[in-house]
């Protein structure tokens, strides 16, 4: 079957987000996330005989007709897109377009709104054909293979007829070693990247599946991979990381686990195994502060062999500042483990990126103030902050709408670039609107963070990342300083979906 993957036009201001991101929004600049999932999926449909493609509209920055237009000649059999929240007005109107154009094609939507609303989704937008909830990739071909007869396959909701079917719940691959690597040939590296990084080539990989947290809006745990911690074994990993330095000339990998560190000793496997084998590579990766601190003894161990084996930085989600908030939440965190988190991190030279959210419906104006105050106390080596977003197949949606806290009229209001959502303890939209930048203003542009950065600097390539990060702060600062207005989609009448409808 010629099966297309594709990223579709996202209109509005900026670059849209869909892929292997937390946080879905329109950026301010181009550094787009690898999509690791469609690159698993192009790699599954090629090991099962189908002829695949890849398509990155806003990579290309192309709109809506100039990617029908390039489709008419190739005569596809098979389209899977990924879906988000913020984006699936526009991915409804693209899928219509796509089925009214190509009335025979099957067609595949997968990602976290599909994912939390598949019933929904395919009784609004009669394109569809299938949705695969949760993780996509083992399972694609396995629906092509039972196109005919797809009440076979669990784990999806499908069309019939007139009529609509659910599946069941998500599954999940539980032996990741069976998969087979990301198809980085069809899906091309060199498109994707992150601010950070310091040489290329570069590329994201994942040595994990799941978290078992309960942190209620993060799409990961609650959506997409689900709580079952799942491994590879760490020789399939360094065969992977092999490939790429032998095929791709990698340089420089980003290891996207939800929390890279949930067992220490397995992380200091994989260091060991990656230093012993001699293979020289920066990587960065994400961890929890309580898997350090929980045996300060082992945590020490740990970040000495990530320091060992080329770990240049750890990426941390604090979200939040006062034990209230961190309570509403459910991030199992205490201030003192951030506390002394940050500072076992920065011991073994280890730059220490710390996250901050806010406009959770839990949040006070003390609670911002906290966070404003508690970054500057805990001196991480990059802050990033963004909106609390309450993206369905969330607890905190859920939360969020049983209490009459969300403000949101259609999908496209969960683009960062719209605001805060939810109305919190004792803050209306218009008084947190430039705390975002706050933020960002009151860490970065102090003469103290100058000098701990250029304290940090320990290789020539951390030169131009530092410029880099410098343009994406200025960037992102006049991005959200801009009237957001002129950056919304404009959304056809027949696509503006009451966001409390029922599923």
């Amino acid at each position: 079957m010629k099966c297309l993957l594709i990223n579709p036009p996202w209109p509005g201001k900026g670059y849209g987000t869909r892929s292997q991101n937390r946080i879905i929004k329109h950026r301010a600049d181009k550094f787009l996330q690898y999509p690791l999932f469609m690159s698993y999926a192009a790699s599954n449909l090629r090991e099962n005989g189908h002829d695949v493609t890849w398509y990155d509209a806003v990579i290309k920055e192309v709109g809506l007709e100039e990617t029908l237009k390039w489709m008419r000649p190739l005569q596809f059999d098979m389209i899977m897109m990924e879906t988000t929240t913020p984006s699936i007005l526009a991915d409804f109107d693209f899928m219509r377009k796509v089925k009214g154009q190509f009335p025979n094609i099957f067609l595949i939507a997968v990602g976290q709104h599909v994912t939390a609303m598949p019933v929904q989704s395919l009784q609004e937008c009669a394109a569809i054909d299938v949705v695969i909830k949760g993780e996509f990739d083992p399972w694609v071909s396995e629906v092509l293979a039972n196109k005919a007869d797809l009440s076979k396959v669990s784990g999806i909701a499908f069309r019939k007829g007139a009529e609509v079917f659910d599946g069941g719940p998500v599954r999940w691959e539980k032996d990741l070693d069976k998969l087979p690597f990301p198809a980085r040939d069809i899906v091309p590296i060199n498109d994707y990247g992150e601010a950070w990084y310091n040489v290329r080539p570069f590329t994201t990989v994942q040595t994990t599946r799941g978290c078992p947290q309960s942190c209620t809006f993060c799409i990961s745990n609650n959506v997409m991979e689900g709580r079952m911690w799942r491994t590879r074994s760490i020789p399939n990993v360094i065969a992977e990381i092999k490939e790429l330095v032998e095929f791709y000339c990698v340089k420089e990998i980003n290891i996207d686990d939800p929390t890279f560190t949930i067992r220490p000793e397995r992380a200091i496997e994989f260091c060991k195994a990656l230093h012993e084998s001699d293979i020289k590579l920066l990587w960065t990766a994400n961890a929890r502060f309580d898997t350090i601190t929980r045996d300060q003894e082992l945590g020490h161990e740990m970040l000495e062999w990530m320091c060992k084996s080329g770990c240049k930085m750890l990426r941390f989600g604090v979200e939040a500042s006062t034990p209230e908030v961190l309570k509403a939440i459910k991030k199992n965190l205490t201030l003192d483990q951030i506390r002394e988190g940050v500072k076992m991190v920065k011991k073994h030279k280890i730059l220490c990126l710390c996250g901050f959210m806010f406009g959770f419906w839990s949040d006070s104006k003390e609670s911002i103030q906290a966070n404003l105050d508690f970054v500057k106390e805990i001196k991480p080596d990059v802050m990033q902050t963004s909106i609390a977003l309450p993206f369905p197949g969330t607890p905190l949606y859920e939360e969020a709408k049983a209490m009459g806290k969300l403000n949101a009229k259609q999908w496209s209001d969960f683009d960062m670039t719209h605001g805060v959502l939810m109305q919190t303890v004792d803050m209306d939209k218009e008084y947190l609107e430039g705390i975002l930048k706050k933020m960002y203003s009151d860490f970065y542009f102090r003469p103290s963070f100058y000098w701990q950065t250029l304290r940090n600097i320990r290789r020539w390539s951390d030169i131009p990342r530092l410029y880099r990060s410098l343009k994406t702060l200025i960037a992102t600062q006049e991005f959200y300083s801009e009237d957001i207005e002129k950056g919304r989609v404009v959304d056809s009448k027949e696509s503006k979906v009451p966001v409390v409808s029922s599923s």
